[in-house]
This record gives C-alpha cells, structure tokens and sequence, in this order.
C-alpha cells in the first residue's frame, strides 16, 4: 500500500530535523559522516524507520547500533524541535541503508567487464 500524504509529510519533516539534530546534538560518529537518506512512517504514524548512511563505510553497523541504544535521547530532542507541528512523536529505528555500497559493488562488476567496442564493419550491415 502507497503512503498518504500525511504519512509522506511526516517522513519529510522528521528527516530534515533529525538530519540537524544528528549532526550538531548528537554526534555518534566522529569522524564519519552521517547521512539520513530515507524516513519511512507507519500508517499508525507511531513508528519512524530511519535508514543511514555513513562514510567511510566501516563505521556503518557502529553507528546504526549507537543510534538505536540512544534511540530514546534522539528521540526526545527531535519532540523539542517539533512538538508543535505534530500530535505524536513517532518511535525512531535506524537501519543501515547499503543500496550506495551495492551500487559501488555493480558499478565495479559492470567496469570490470571485457567487451569490445562495435567493429566499423557491424555498422555497414544492413540491419533486419
């Protein structure tokens, strides 16, 4: 099922506070950097998935699991910011979003490729 458009303001506005918040109140990473690339929201806009990315990537697993154990702190700092925008606070769980390291991973595959460019006598042929 889509999300409604509630559910789609709630995952915007989340993302862009705990993105603030992350970087300047909450700096589980140091010296990585921490990136909140998708917020999902259940439809009871009780729960907020909040999948991350980190460079370099080994500090990735470290960071979701610094998150989650402070979960309770993130959350109430990101109530203080919009507590007047929303009736409820959602929950918030952080997952490692990898679809940058798999993309990375194809991209390698696809360059390590061996095919030969087109030879000039293909393109003479008359095609069918």
């Amino acid at each position: 099922m889509s999300e409604t458009i509630v559910q789609k303001k709630l995952a915007k506005l989340v993302q862009q506070e705990l993105s603030n918040l992350i970087s300047v109140e909450h700096a589980y990473t140091p010296g990585a950097l921490l990136t909140i690339h998708l917020v999902r929201v259940t439809a009871d806009l009780s729960l907020a998935k909040v999948y991350i990315t980190v460079l370099p990537d080994g500090k990735l697993e470290a960071a979701v699991q610094a998150l989650n154990d402070n979960a309770w702190a993130v959350r109430y700092s990101l109530a203080q910011r919009i507590r007047n925008k929303v009736r409820k606070i959602p929950e918030l769980r952080f997952y490692a979003d990898d679809s940058f390291i798999e993309a990375d991973r194809i991209n390698q595959l696809i360059d390590g490729l061996d095919i030969p460019p087109p030879s000039p006598e293909d393109d003479d042929a008359d095609p069918v």
